[in-house]
């Protein structure tokens, strides 16, 4: 048996408290048998876990911050039927995974990053979704932005008030719903 292998069978029988070089009464910092390598491995979405294994075993996983984009992100391809996970604002790999398919299902390069060619493609489905404009034209009903009907038409009276609605957030007076705009709505 190598010493990397015996360095990790000994690592899990530390975690379960038996003997190999350490007690097992420290769960954060293990000590194992000397071993020759040091093993860096990065895991997509920003997960990183470092290995030393000169006597001790060391995991890192810094958490991803959550962001209002990502949320709004997260509820757009909620509505349109691609993500089911849980709306928690991290950009994690089941968000990234309804990125992708968004993307690859309507012509554009899958790298499950979202930015300004997926908002260009996102905003005419979500404008198609009735459902999705009259969770809009009700939102906006309810900060006295829009008095029109809830009927799932993105028509000049929701333009007028996603207007309105942008005067209010400092933006450019578009009537379009763009990421920053629907941010706005949200965070309204």
């Amino acid at each position: 048996m190598s010493l990397t292998r015996t360095g990790i069978v000994c690592l899990a029988f530390a975690l379960l408290g038996t003997a190999c070089g350490g007690d097992g009464s420290d769960p954060e910092t293990t000590t194992t048998a000397p071993v020759e390598t040091s093993t860096t491995t990065t895991i997509p979405v920003a997960t990183t876990v470092t290995t030393t294994t000169l006597g001790t075993t060391t995991t890192t996983i810094p958490r991803q911050p959550a962001t209002v984009t990502t949320v709004v992100v997260q509820l757009d391809l909620m509505a349109l039927g691609y993500f089911t996970g849980t709306v928690d604002g991290i950009a994690g790999e089941e968000t990234q995974a309804a990125i992708a398919k968004f993307q690859s299902d309507n012509g554009i390069e899958a790298d499950g990053e979202f930015g300004p060619v997926t908002d260009s493609r996102l905003v005419p489905k979500l404008l198609a979704d009735t459902a999705y404009v009259e969770d809009i034209q009700e939102k906006l009903k309810d900060l006295n932005l829009y008095s029109g009907p809830i009927d799932g038409d993105f028509g000049a009276g929701t333009t007028a008030a996603i207007k309105k609605l942008q005067s209010g957030c400092d933006l450019e007076q578009t009537g379009e719903i763009d990421i920053a705009t629907r941010i706005c709505l949200y965070e309204a």
